[in-house]
């Protein structure tokens, strides 16, 4: 079921009839766990034109994301603002602290930006998630979010009044 709701959302992004009603404010974000490289990989996918709009409401600063005269603090920006609007804490303590930009992926014809990023594993078991991106922009945003470690997999949406997600892992 997570999956078919996956690939809808994810399809959403990639319609061009819908990208130009623009409608909907989504955003998805997920975080798996990589046993090999034991670390979490974090990416966030959001509509460029929103993202822009957001940054340029908090930081009065235009990013021009995917753009031949893009931003050259853009990155510092992205990450400033991500640090201020997704948390996420394994036993009470902040991983996405003093985090840096691993990559991003700006899709103008999709309207879509990837941003990733990778943190070394920490060890713990209660997880909380603060989800709070593009809500100071739009009051119907809703933010899907999927967290895969080993064998568990939680998903979650958030929205103006629901912006936490507490679980646990083994």
């Amino acid at each position: 079921m997570k999956a078919i709701l996956v690939i809808i959302i994810l399809s959403i992004f990639n319609t061009n009839s819908i990208l130009e009603m623009h409608p909907i404010h989504i955003s998805v974000s997920n975080i798996d766990y990589n046993e090999t490289d034991q670390e979490y990989e974090i990416s966030i996918k959001l509509f460029v034109d929103d993202f822009e709009k957001v940054i340029n409401k908090n930081y009065n600063v235009k990013l021009n994301l995917g753009k031949e005269n893009e931003n050259t603090n853009s990155n510092h920006l992205i990450t400033k603002y991500i640090q201020s609007n997704f948390k996420f804490n394994i036993d009470n303590k902040n991983i996405l602290k003093g985090i840096k930009l691993s990559k991003k992926k700006v899709n103008l014809e999709n309207n879509s930006i990837f941003i990733f990023y990778n943190i070394k594993h920490i060890s713990g078991n209660k997880i909380i998630i603060k989800n709070t991106l593009m809500a100071d922009l739009y009051d119907d945003q809703k933010n899907l979010f999927i967290f895969t470690y080993k064998n568990t997999e939680e998903a979650y949406k958030f929205e103006k009044n629901k912006t936490i997600f507490e679980f646990s892992i083994e």
